[in-house]
């Protein structure tokens, strides 16, 4: 699992709310202006990331409180992240639904696993019912795929689903107020009655019932009795009032509501979750933050109120409890439904009383609106008593007798409306019919089947049926329009109030038809595609489990392929989705407002293609996953079978020689790749496939790895070799990779770089892309140092050793540039703004100079004086202008420029960038602005600049003298060193080359304007100044050096004068303080301190500095006095070492181990004689006596040697090692002779006296032989000691350390000597007498032995010493001359570097000799006989002093060319300098003799000019090359010599590149004035040609007369030609000024003013004449137009009146609109028939205006025209009559027949109503029935001429009427007769019921006479015979057969 990501503190990001806003809407964190929309989107999408973020911390918090129950606990981090694989979010609906849910786990688990299991949870999630709704819970857009990828807003929205069904709503389901939400009437329970429900589908549920049921119960149960105002779950709760309320309706003594309104919001809200949390265990979802905001987050808030449900008491007791309370309102409800139901039934017999009453059409109509208005107004209560109030949708038994009686009722209605079209008069009533059909189909709803399938057939089935019914609409319309627009059929009237709801009910359905018929198709389209998902999903999941064997999987793999591709599934879907797509935006461009519109068609739509999108993916996973699981079978199956057979190989070759072992096994590493292979497939397979194939893989893999594990261990000893190999090549292989890449880096990180803008972000982008190869860089130096360390454990030492050795190399490069790029990248970018700056201001420069420059060789033309005064003042203001910019810019580049130095300077990352060009660049732009300073100086007067010369040759001339003043008495003063060096030194370094520059510059200004008899002495003054500054620039160094040796020497001094003074007090503290203390702190002092060092390294620093004095130099001599007193103060310190070490630091101990060692030989010696007294038995007592004292004795210096142990532990620290060990050596010595003495002390009184005695001088004997042999070995290891000495004065006091010893031996073989002595005297037994002789031998070997070694030490040492001193010699000479190495090779003159070369020559010589005493320091170091590691490094030292004097002399060597190399740079440099110097004063001389002002009437001179200036601008470009020599040859100087003396060569080459530069300026400039007076001459020439060239052309055009106008559009384009050459003649004007102006330059003569005047006056009148032709073709234009305007008018006035009065038929329609409409045209186009006659007469007189500028081909165009339109309008107004005559009558005999058309018909309709109103017979005066149908049959008859008459106004209408009118007037006729057709009908079927009625009357009174009859007979007769009851029956069935009903015909 990943960690969790962190969360933004959220009041920091409320403070910062702008900020984000302009983050999200602009890119940028910085603010700026936007839109408001942008301002918005933003505003929007930060709510929304803040509301994701409160979510999902609040249901990981949810989350975590039920996996916390779980064994073992779950715990989600990171929510987005965890639940991707599917295991949290199954473990989660485990706990909630206590089921175990199938997951798939492991470690490698796969996407396709992850889908799986997260299929496998959505599964689960919809076959669950809503605890609430009883509904399956709905998953809307949510997606496996989504889960998987972790889409913020599908998570938060899939676990909000589980919270809302699984918590929220349980808890909320058996809730009272829920049930009250459900229905808007009481609920009833079905249990109350003895019927079973009536099961119907279950309404939806309200919208956010679940939210509302919460709601009413926190409102009801906590709130409302408080006071609190809580509307919803959103900023009600901010204040934490609420949450209180709530707690305190569970726990009413835990709040108080008086302290809970006076704390502040987050007070209350931490409070409320504490106390939750701790009191009721309600896990603290929510935090303060969260909730104290403008808007919280609902979903978190109703999260954490739902769990307060869990502790609200029993919801069942209360609702049994409200049941109780509220039977009268149950009651109420089931009486309400009674009620309704009653009022239902009596509809239905009022409905059906009213149906069957007779009347006419329109009274039948009436009454069934006034039932159906009477169902409407109770629909709304109807709907509502029938809403289920159960959780399963039941409905109770009244609610379901209610809804059976509505239903009734609405289909009675339905059956009447359709019985009352019905009877409309044909054709309205067909259309009727149909209408109630289409009506149906509009209703009907499609039933959605359980497979999408069969539900698209349905859809398509029924849609067929549609649109073939649908098809007659249009018919139908037209006959109802024309019924409607009549009001009549055929004459018979129809209801007005059922025509026009047919009317609306018509126009319903062809508007609505059109968006049924796209909806079908969309359903059609919509329930394929969702059956093509639902057959992907189910081969998807068929696809996505637990894999068998290998041929399952390829039959699955050939499944897949022959759905995927046999089947094109994708190409299908393509299919599905186009025509879904079109049929969509259809659908909704048909209707956008319906439910299925807009929202719900988009919807589907995004919901399909993000289906899509996650199932196409993962189908195409299955291809990858099955074929990666098919590779796996493969190489799992290939790896088994070779593994198998090799085993079983390798087995039986273990038994075979080592030879061919090792032959078997050398490819021992292949194997184990195919072993890793074999359980790398093998483990793919086994957490891929079912459990089965799993167990038989892991037992298959497990027998096969053991076989290999016992193998492996006999053979592993093989497998090295191919690995090294490959290690080796590896290795190889990401070296040469990595040091390709650090070359190839290095290369450009430390190209050489020109500091300009381009070459700078050039190199930035080089830097930018080795920045982003570091990665590959460490990639390949990762790989590279894995097989340098897999091979320095494996392969060879040395080789090992190499490999990492080379890793450390480049490692150290990789690390450099690595370190490299980021510094770079930032100061390049920092460098970048400066040089794009500096730039842009040279270019402003650049472009200022040259306009500077043209102004000033505009001011040198030779022009007339009154023209250059007119001009002079705005000029020279420009050119002060331009100077000033360039000022400027020169400034702001000078200042980029020191800005760039001082970066570069003091940057360390870019010691490649060179400002050499950058410099040249500045330099040149400098000389530029100079000499622009120079021009712009020329205009003032001479005198003025003379005296500025004077002026500042004069204030340079004292500044230089003060500054050399100055510097003479900074040579001369004295005082301390430290002051003088600071202040000299800043005063020197102060001292510019500039104040002797400026002095030179004004001295050479000022020669220019000098007479020669000044000059002279000019010169003289000059040459005494230079001469000072050049000794003091010589002397300056060594000034400034011998005050460095003298601070030097003051350093050291202080230093010596601490140290004298430490030794003073050192040696006053030996008499009051202990030699410890001393001795400690005199190490202290010098070994950590080390003055000593500090006084070395200052000395080294002075000997530095003398290296660059003359030999004579007094600093000299202060370092040999300070190297004395630093030797003085070395003695002073040695001896006070030695005094210290000498005196009492070990004085107390060494006397008190004298004594205890004396106290120790006397009782030894005392303990002989004891010995000797003990053998006479009368002195035994007194022995014993005495033993006794010894012993108390003994005892009493046991304190004094553990004293000396304690105290020894405290010296050895502050003194020399070798003292220590042995002054440790001879207490131990001490210590175990002690011991002894008290051992046999002890053992005194036990044993003889005689024989002890004797054992004491043999352990007396046997400890001085070892005592003895011990000297010799501490002898040895001391001269072991010395020869292997750090340095030859440790080795002296080792010696002398070594010589005391000898001094001891001496004493204790002295006590030795005595002791064999003694012991000769006794003679004691053999073996005494043998340890005596050892004893004696020993001395011996010690006597013979001493002398020669110590004879060869003191010679050792004598070498060694001498050795040092001449290596001291060596290093002497090295260390005096490294710093003339290191010191910079800058020289202030040419003389100073002849002097150094000398010098440095003497250097090298004297390094020869060094090398030979070199060689002889290597001879003396193998001669030297010291120990391996002194010999060693002897050996070494020799050779590095051999190597430091071979390098230095090598040095030397090149240091010495290379001086000789710059002097003849040098020399060199001077003598060229000289001759071009000299070569640009002839080439001035030579110019001086062109005049361009010369005559330019003559070309000769002009061209003699002209070659001269070439020939000196040629010998000008061949003399570059010498100066761009000049320059390299300086900045090869530069780097050799002082700045002083680089500002003077730099002044001199500057100088030469002004002389250069000013020679090619005057070149140029002669040039282009010379090349201007030839251009100017040769321009005029060709614009005067040209001038006349053009006016002849202009001329020609002028004169063509204007006869090609045939329309406006080609004389608008005459005229637009036209305009072309008046604007030519205008634009010749200001050429013919300039010929005039240039004519004047030239002074050409007054040939040319005449030609030049005579063409200004022919511009003159051409444009005159211009102008008269422009008037023309402007009249003949606005002929044209209006011509052309006023004929299309007239031809348009025509061809309508044509249209209208000539019709291409003579047959006239009957509608009186459209004949009302025609004839008011017609009489309106008779009206303007005068005002068109002016017009045609308009357009004859404009064509006779035209016809002169026309062509013939168009004047008898336009005539035919004219006479064409006045035959047309002649022919027109008989036409208009002829038509106004014809419409009239038309008119008349239409009104005629519409009259006698409505008379009948209002007849037939009145009469047909009667009739239907007399359909009631009273049949007990049957006769009145029968003579009023005969009265009405007389009435009919009546009515015969009447439709006569109509029939004859109808003949004479047809002939005139088109075929439409025709069938209008034939339909109006059959509608107006229908009525009449109608009443017979009635009248005819009345007359025959009445007879069969009369006939029924007569059989009924029969019938009833003999039942009566029958009835006594029955009544009067107890009992019956056979016969008589055969009788009766018989007379029965006669009776019934009388009155059995009789079949009717109505």
């Amino acid at each position: 699992m990943s960690s969790p990501r962190p969360h933004e503190g959220r009041g920091g990001s409320r403070r910062s709310l702008d900020h984000k806003m302009a983050q999200r809407s602009g890119g940028d964190g910085t603010p700026k202006k936007n839109t408001s929309l942008n301002l918005v989107t933003g505003f929007f999408h930060y709510l929304r990331d803040d509301q994701e973020a409160v979510q999902k911390r609040t249901f990981t918090k949810w989350i975590n409180s039920h996996l916390a129950k779980r064994v073992p606990s779950l715990v989600v981090t990171d929510l987005f992240e965890d639940i991707k694989d599917g295991v949290m979010l199954l473990a989660l609906l485990e706990v909630l639904s206590g089921q175990k849910l199938p997951c798939e786990q492991g470690r490698k688990l796969r996407r396709i696993h992850w889908v799986s299991n997260i299929g496998t949870a959505l599964n689960f999630l919809e076959g669950r019912k809503s605890a609430y709704r009883g509904s399956p819970i709905k998953l809307v857009n949510i997606n496996s795929t989504d889960i998987v990828d972790g889409r913020p807003s599908i998570v938060l929205g899939l676990i909000w689903t589980i919270i809302l069904y699984f918590q929220i709503e349980e808890l909320t389901s058996n809730l009272p107020a829920l049930q009250a939400l459900s229905s808007s009437t009481s609920s009833v329970d079905s249990s109350d009655t003895t019927s079973p429900p009536v099961k119907r589908r279950p309404l939806p549920p309200l919208q956010g019932g679940a939210r509302k049921a919460l709601l009413r119960w926190v409102q009801q149960t906590a709130t409302k009795h408080l006071g609190i105002d809580v509307k919803d779950f959103g900023p009600s709760w901010r204040t934490g009032v609420a949450f209180f309320a709530v707690i305190l309706s569970l726990r009413p003594h835990l709040v108080d509501m008086e302290r809970v309104r006076r704390r502040t919001n987050r007070e209350n809200l931490h409070e409320a979750f504490s106390l939750a949390e701790t009191e009721l265990g309600i896990p603290q979802l929510l935090d303060p933050e969260d909730v104290d905001v403008d808007k919280p987050d609902e979903k978190s808030i109703m999260t954490y109120v739902a769990q307060f449900l869990k502790h609200h008491p029993n919801p069942g007791h209360q609702q049994h409890s409200d049941s109780d309370s509220q039977p009268e309102e149950e009651r109420e409800q089931r009486k309400g439904l009674r009620e309704l139901k009653t009022w239902l039934d009596q509809l239905e017999l009022d409905a059906a009383r009213t149906q069957e009453t007779k009347g006419n059409l329109s009274q039948q109509y009436q009454s069934f609106k006034s039932v159906r208005v009477q169902l409407e107004m109770r629909r709304k209560q109807v709907e509502a008593a029938v809403l289920s109030t159960q959780k399963d949708g039941m409905l109770t038994v009244d609610q379901a007798l209610v809804k059976q009686a509505w239903d009734r009722v609405s289909n009675r209605l339905l059956e009447w409306h359709l019985q009352l079209d019905r009877a409309l008069p044909a054709p309205l009533g067909v259309v009727g019919e149909w209408l109630h059909q289409a009506e149906g189909a509009l209703r009907q709803e499609v039933t959605i089947q359980q497979a999408p399938d069969g539900t698209a057939n349905t859809v398509h089935m029924t849609l067929e049926q549609h649109k073939d019914m649908l098809k007659g609409l249009e018919g139908h319309q037209q006959v109802f329009q024309r019924i409607h627009k009549d009001r009549s059929v055929n004459g018979v009237p129809v209801p007005p109030e059922q025509l026009q709801d047919m009317a609306e009910r018509m126009n319903f359905v062809s508007t609505s038809s059109n968006i049924h018929l796209a909806k079908m198709e969309f359903w059609e389209n919509k329930h394929q595609m969702q059956a093509f998902l639902m057959l992907a999903e189910s081969k998807l999941k068929s696809w996505i489990i637990k894999y068998g064997r290998r041929q399952s999987v390829e039959l699955m793999l050939q499944n897949y392929v022959l759905f995927v591709e046999g089947q094109q599934f994708f190409e299908q879907y393509e299919i599905l989705f186009q025509a879904l797509k079109q049929s969509s935006e259809l659908y909704v461009k048909a209707d956008g407002t319906v439910d299925e519109g807009e929202a719900g068609v988009r919807r589907f739509m995004r919901e399909v293609v993000t289906q899509w999108r996650s199932l196409s993916v993962e189908v195409r996973s299955v291809r990858s996953m099955l074929d990666e699981v098919l590779s796996n079978w493969e190489r799992y199956s290939c790896a088994v079978a070779s593994l198998q057979v090799w085993l079983e190989d390798a087995e039986g070759a273990l038994s075979q020689p080592e030879n061919i072992k090792r032959e078997f096994f050398r490819n021992l590493s292949q194997w184990m790749d195919q072993h890793s292979v074999m359980n790398d497939a093998g483990n793919f397979l086994i957490e891929t496939c079912d459990e089965i194939v799993s167990r038989d893989l892991k037992q298959q893999l497990l027998l096969l790895n053991g076989r290999w594990r016992d193998l492996f261990v006999k053979v592993k000893q093989y497998t090295r070799e191919d690995e090294l190999d490959k290690w080796r090549r590896d290795h190889l292989r990401a070296i040469s990779a990595l040091r390709e890449l650090l070359d190839g880096a290095e290369v450009k990180l430390n190209a050489p770089v020109q500091v300009s803008f381009l070459n700078i972000r050039s190199f930035l982008q080089d830097v930018e892309n080795t920045k982003k190869k570091v990665v590959a860089m460490e990639t390949q130096y990762k790989l590279a140092a894995r097989s340098a360390q897999l091979l320095s454990k494996d392969a060879p030492q040395e080789e090992g050793a190499k490999a990492m050795a080379t890793m450390t190399t480049v490692k150290g490069q990789l690390s450099k540039v690595r370190e490299r790029c980021p510094s770079l990248v930032r100061e390049c970018h920092g460098l970048l703004p400066l040089l794009e700056e500096m730039e842009k201001h040279i270019t402003g420069f650049y472009q200022a100079l040259e306009r500077a420059n043209r102004i000033t060789a505009a001011g040198r033309d030779p022009e007339p004086q009154a023209q250059v005064q007119g001009q002079h003042k705005h000029k020279w203001q420009d050119l002060l202008s331009q100077q000033q910019s360039c000022k400027m810019c020169v400034s702001v580049i000078e200042r980029n420029l020191h800005s760039l130095q001082r970066a570069l300077s003091s940057s360390k990352a870019l010691r490649n960038f060179d400002q050499t060009f950058l410099q040249k660049r500045v330099a040149e732009i400098q000389t530029s602005a100079q000499g622009l300073l120079k021009e712009v100086g020329e205009w003032r007067r001479q005198e003025e600049a003379n005296s500025t010369m004077r002026r500042r040759f004069e204030e340079s001339r004292q500044e230089l003298e003060r500054v050399l003043k100055v510097a003479t008495t900074c040579l001369r003063e004295g005082g301390y060193a430290e002051e003088l060096l600071k202040k000299h030194s800043e005063f020197f370094g102060q001292l510019d080359q500039r104040v002797l520059s400026v002095f030179l510059k004004a001295c050479d200004d000022l020669t220019d304007i000098l007479p020669e008899v000044e000059q002279q002495a000019l010169q003289d003054t000059v040459r005494t100044l230079h001469k000072q500054w050049k000794d003091i620039q010589i002397e300056a160094p060594f000034h400034l050096q011998r005050l460095k040796v003298e601070a030097e020497r003051g350093r050291a001094g202080a230093v010596l004068q601490e140290c004298r003074a430490e030794l003073a007090r050192e040696n006053q503290a030996l008499t009051t303080t202990g030699s410890e203390t001393v001795i400690r702190e005199h190490r202290t002092f010098f070994r950590e301190k080390a003055p000593l060092s500090v006084c070395e390294k200052r000395i080294g620093n002075m000997e530095e500095l003398c290296q660059t004095l003359p030999d004579n130099d007094p600093a000299r001599r202060t370092l040999d006095s300070t190297r004395r007193a630093l030797a003085e103060v070395k003695g002073q310190i040695e001896a006070t070492h030695l005094k210290l070490q000498q005196h009492s630091q070990w004085r107390e101990w060494n006397d008190r181990f004298s004594e205890l060692s004396d106290w120790l030989s006397s009782q030894r010696s005392q303990v002989r004689l004891l010995r000797e007294r003990a053998r006479d038995p009368s002195h035994q007592e007194q022995v014993d006596t005495t033993v006794q004292e010894l012993q108390r004795a003994a005892e009493g210096q046991e304190e004094s040697l553990s004293w000396l142990k304690s105290h020894l532990a405290v010296l050895t620290e502050v003194s020399p090692e070798v003292e220590a060990i042995r002054q440790r050596a001879a207490l131990a010595k001490l210590s175990s002779d002690f011991t002894a003495l008290l051992s046999s002390l002890l053992e005194w009184g036990q044993e003889g006296s005689v024989r002890v005695h004797s054992e004491e001088l043999r352990e007396d004997v046997r400890c001085a032989l070892e005592e003895v042999l011990r000297a010799r070995r501490e002898a040895q290891e001391q001269t072991s000691r010395i020869l292997e000495a750090d340095n030859p004065e440790e080795a002296r006091q080792l010696l002398l350390i070594h010589q005391q010893h000898l001094k001891r031996q001496q004493t204790d073989r002295k006590k030795a000597e005595l002791l064999v002595a003694h012991c000769r005297q006794l003679q004691k037994g053999e073996g005494l007498s043998s340890s005596l002789r050892e004893l004696e031998g020993a001395f011996r070997e010690v006597d013979r032995k001493v002398g020669a070694q110590e004879h060869n030490l003191q010679a050792t040492l004598g070498a060694w010493q001498e050795f040092e001193a001449e290596r001291e010699a060596v290093w002497q000479f090295v260390s005096s001359t490294s710093p003339v190495l290191q010191r910079e090779l800058i020289f202030s003159s040419l003389d100073s570097l002849r002097t150094e070369l000398g010098f440095t020559k003497g250097l090298h010589k004297k390094s020869w000799e060094y090398v030979v005493q070199t060689d002889t320091l290597l001879r003396k170091a193998a001669e030297i006989q010291l120990g391996h590691k002194n010999q060693t490094l002897l050996q070494q030292q020799a050779q590095q002093a051999t190597q430091q004097v071979t390098q230095l002399e090598a040095r030397l060597k090149k240091i010495v060319d290379q001086l000789e190399m710059v002097c003849v740079w040098w020399e060199r440099f001077i003598r060229e300098s000289e001759a071009f110097s000299s070569w640009i004063s002839e080439r001035e001389q030579e110019l001086d003799t062109v005049d361009p002002t010369s005559s330019s009437s003559s070309s000769d001179p002009l061209d003699k000019h002209i070659s001269t200036v070439e020939s000196v601008g040629a010998k000008l470009e061949e003399r570059a090359a010498m100066l761009s020599h000049l320059e390299a040859e300086s900045e090869a100087l530069s780097g050799f010599v002082t700045p002083g003396e680089a500002g003077r060569i730099r002044a001199r080459l500057s100088q030469m590149e002004r002389y250069w530069e000013e020679l090619k300026e005057s070149v140029e400039q002669l040039g282009g004035q010379l090349n201007q007076n030839a251009t100017y001459r040769q321009r005029f020439n060709d614009n005067l040609e040209q001038v006349k060239r053009t006016m002849a052309d202009l001329k020609e055009k002028l004169d063509i007369t204007i006869t090609c106008c045939t329309s406006s559009s080609e004389t608008y384009r005459v005229l637009q030609d036209h305009m072309d050459v008046t604007q030519a003649l205008e634009q010749l004007k200001p050429r013919l000024v300039a010929l005039c102006l240039s004519k004047k330059r030239l002074g050409e003569g007054d040939l040319l003013e005449g030609e030049v005047a005579n063409l200004q006056k022919d511009q003159g009148e051409y444009i005159e004449q211009a102008a008269e032709k422009k008037a023309t073709l402007e009249k003949l234009l606005a002929l044209w137009q209006k011509y052309e305007k006023e004929s299309f008018s007239l031809r348009s006035w025509l061809d309508r009146c044509e249209s209208v009065c000539c019709p291409d038929t003579h047959l006239l329609s009957t509608d009186k609109a459209k004949l009302m409409n025609e004839l008011q045209t017609v009489q309106e186009m008779q009206s303007d028939l005068q005002s068109h006659e002016a017009s045609l007469q308009g357009v004859v007189s404009l064509g006779a205006c035209l016809y002169p500028t026309a062509p013939e081909g168009r004047v008898r165009e336009l005539t035919d025209d004219i006479t064409q339109l006045e035959e047309r309008y002649t022919s027109m107004k008989d036409s208009i009559t002829q038509r106004l005559q014809q419409l009239q009558t038309h008119l008349s005999q239409v009104e005629l027949f519409d009259e006698a058309l409505l008379t009948l018909t209002q007849w037939s309709e009145n009469f047909l109503s009667v009739l239907r109103t007399t359909s009631q017979v009273n049949i007990a005066d049957l006769q009145s029935a029968v003579t009023q149908v005969k009265e009405h049959e007389e009435s009919l008859q009546e009515q015969t001429a009447l439709r006569e008459t109509l029939q004859q106004r109808e003949s004479s209408l047809l002939s005139f009427s088109s075929p439409e009118a025709q069938q209008q007037l034939q339909g109006q006729r059959e509608d107006c007769l229908q009525p009449l057709s109608e009443v017979q009908r009635l009248l005819l079927l009345r007359g025959e019921s009445l007879a069969e009625l009369g006939v029924f009357l007569q059989s009924h009174g029969a019938a009833a006479v003999a039942v009566r009859g029958l009835r006594e007979a029955v009544e009067g007769r107890g009992s019956w015979e056979r016969s008589k009851a055969e009788e009766l029956h018989r007379g029965l069935g006669e009776v019934a057969g009388d009155v059995a009903p009789r079949p009717t015909s109505t």
